[in-house]
């Protein structure tokens, strides 16, 4: 009697720890899939957050490639040139020519790239001394540049400063404009293949005996009152100007030079206050 009153008793107890155990297993399953669905939860939102991440990479990147594309297409030159050079060209000289996007049309001379003369901003103290021809057709490698101005130092454009009284110093049938003043530059870099040698005479219309013409010009450089000094230009007396510019910009300045004799240059054959020729010049066979 009393062995089954004890069976009856442990049986009793064992039901309430097999109970006290599948609730305990219920709990932990129920936490369990409660932890995996708020995890999925956080996981999806993660998820989505880094495909509109990508998203909007890719848009930018996709921005990023038709800007770079339409300035590709975009040529702000009516008559432009193709800069193809030659095949086995075994040498020559390359030269700029200051105030035009093409090259003179004679044999052995090609293009090699036209585009807009750039330079540090007139009234500056600091940047580059000299001008650049920068290239027309820009490229820029997607990722590989800092938006906005970092605040270093930056390049212009060029402008022609001289008004109304620089006129007859050149011939303006290039242009739409009546004046060439608040225009923009540009420039072409040609190759003369078989020449060896290329110089700017400052002074001069024509080459020494021997040499090759390239083009001639005025020389031209920033105003004497302007706080950042540049290089001496030879600017084609027969200039063009880039199309749709005008206004006064600032940017870098272009005037033309005249002469100050007196100042350990002799007043003879220098006239004083005339304005200075150039001409650029090459050499070979």
């Amino acid at each position: 009697m009393r062995i089954q009153t004890y069976t009856k008793s442990v049986r009793r107890g064992g039901g309430k720890k097999s109970i006290l155990v599948g609730v305990l297993l219920l709990l932990v399953v129920i936490g369990t899939i409660t932890f995996t669905h708020q995890t999925y939860k956080v996981l999806n939102r993660l998820q989505n957050e880094i495909v509109k991440l990508k998203e909007a990479k890719v848009t930018q990147l996709q921005k990023q490639h038709h800007v770079i594309k339409k300035r590709s297409e975009t040529d702000m030159f009516e008559n432009d040139v193709p800069t193809t050079l030659s095949p086995n060209i075994a040498l020559g000289v390359t030269y700029v020519r200051w105030g035009r996007n093409n090259c003179p049309s004679k044999e052995n001379t090609e293009i090699v790239y036209h585009g807009y003369v750039g330079g540090s901003f007139y009234n500056h103290v600091g940047g580059g001394s000299n001008h650049l021809c920068l290239h027309h057709n820009v490229t820029y490698t997607p990722g590989k540049y800092i938006p906005g101005g970092q605040g270093s130092t930056w390049i212009y454009g060029a402008e022609y400063m001289d008004g109304s009284w620089a006129k007859p110093l050149f011939d303006l049938s290039l242009i739409e404009e009546s004046s060439l003043q608040y225009q923009g530059v540009p420039c072409a870099v040609c190759l003369v293949q078989y020449s060896t040698i290329q110089i700017m005479i400052p002074s001069r219309e024509t080459c020494p005996s021997g040499w090759t013409k390239e083009y001639k010009g005025y020389l031209m450089t920033g105003a004497y009152n302007n706080k950042h000094a540049v290089t001496f230009l030879c600017v084609d007396e027969q200039p063009q100007a880039v199309p749709g510019s005008k206004g006064n910009q600032g940017g870098a300045h272009l005037h033309v030079v005249e002469m100050d004799c007196g100042y350990n240059i002799p007043c003879e054959p220098y006239v004083d206050g005339w304005e200075v020729r150039c001409v650029v010049c090459t050499y070979g066979k």
